[in-house]
């Protein structure tokens, strides 16, 4: 189950120490409002009860590292961000380049960040799950200063993922947690989760996930908790996937595991999936990272797109499209925000405002993306459905 590329080391094609886009590439938001720019490799945001948002940003691809965290108040999201953790180590892989490190982001029940940090553990701070403290005395107070923040746990499950049949490396991607206050990290190079005991840190193993139809490797990249009544098979967790090399199209799916661990299909015929998060309508928002450029070694600027799923019928329609990796979504206030990986920005948008014939198969070729948009915009000479391809 070797995850061979993944988002990471995919960004080595990229000029993240400044988060800007490669040049000449198309980039923007699908007609999103611009709302943060100069973003170093985003990948998670999350609100806690504090009228916060928090931002992971993996940093440029190189050694010893330079993540970050940061947060925002919610209402102040144009007038930029605040530092909380720095010089976040990165992992690189000697035999193909991959880089590893601050990945996907959460609050834990007691309002605490959980952070995935994934790759191997050759630093104490990599390979598993750390939480940090975030009560405002600490993000807040006078005396703080970036890395000052208290460190209440680190987990690493690197180790423990290797000792799974078949699995010879570890990536940890995503973090959730239960109602009962134990742990799981989506592991994207064992294609696993790996449960933490609250009680003792005990690590066992809670779900692997087999290849596709077509035996692609299934790479689970985010997790999400779903409140339920406690059962052992109610759904406890959604998880979706990005799909091993060559990264076919059609072939991610959506998962739901219940609290006993038994995982099952909600939604199929997706691509590269990469994020998701609830709405509050129940239905499923998800990022696909587009289509792999193999020539460039890179996810191809404007196939990238944010899906709606209705869990129940399997139906899948396009929110926004012609994005660059988009990641990070979160649904603040009634709003989608969310973050291009690769031209490190952060968007937001009210999904009320998309026309519905913005999801519409204008060409009929199958696929809702913005070569339709394109369409319309060439038949009508309008910005009708507010799109910079």
């Amino acid at each position: 189950m070797n995850m061979l590329t993944s988002l990471a080391a995919i960004s080595t094609a990229v000029a993240l120490s400044t988060g800007t886009a490669l040049a000449g590439a198309p980039v923007g938001g699908g007609g999103a409002e611009l709302v943060m720019s100069g973003l170093a490799g985003p990948i998670g945001l999350e609100t806690d009860n504090r009228a916060r948002a928090w931002l992971s940003e993996m940093g440029p691809p190189v050694a010893p590292g330079n993540g970050t965290i940061s947060w925002f108040y919610v209402n102040q999201a144009t007038s930029g961000k605040n530092l909380f953790i720095e010089n976040y180590p990165i992992a690189i892989n000697p035999f193909n380049g991959e880089a590893a490190g601050i990945a996907h982001i959460d609050i834990d029940s007691n309002g605490n960040l959980l952070l995935a940090a994934g790759g191997p553990p050759i630093d104490s701070m990599l390979g598993g799950a750390v939480r940090y403290d975030i009560t405002p005395a600490v993000v807040e107070g006078q005396s703080y200063q970036p890395d000052g923040a208290p460190l209440l746990q680190m987990v690493t499950t690197a180790g423990y993922a290797t000792t799974i049949p078949d699995v010879v490396e570890s990536n940890t991607y995503s973090i959730a947690e239960d109602g009962n206050g134990n742990l799981y990290v989506a592991d994207a190079g064992a294609n696993a989760i790996i449960k933490i005991s609250n009680t003792n840190s005990t690590l066992s193993t809670f779900a692997v996930f087999p290849d596709s139809n077509i035996n692609v490797q299934s790479v689970p990249t985010r997790m999400i908790n779903v409140n339920n009544n406690g059962s052992p098979d109610a759904t406890a967790f959604i998880i979706v996937e990005l799909t091993g090399v060559p990264f076919f199209q059609n072939e991610a799916r959506v998962w739901g595991a219940t609290n006993d661990g038994t995982i099952s299909v909600l939604a199929s015929g997706l691509s590269t999936l990469v994020d998701c998060e609830l709405d509050a309508d129940g239905s499923l928002l998800v990022c696909s990272a587009g289509e792999f450029d193999f020539a460039g070694n890179i996810f191809a600027p404007g196939t990238g797109s944010i899906q709606r799923v209705d869990l129940t019928s399997g139906a899948v329609t396009t929110v926004r499209s012609g994005l660059w990796l988009p990641t990070g979504i979160e649904v603040i206030g009634g709003d989608i925000y969310f973050c291009t990986f690769y031209e490190g920005n952060m968007y937001r948008f009210d999904p009320d405002d998309w026309p519905a014939y913005c999801d519409t198969d204008v060409n009929e070729d199958g696929a809702v993306n913005v070569n339709d948009i394109l369409l319309l915009l060439e038949e009508w000479g309008s910005s009708a459905c507010a799109v910079t391809p």
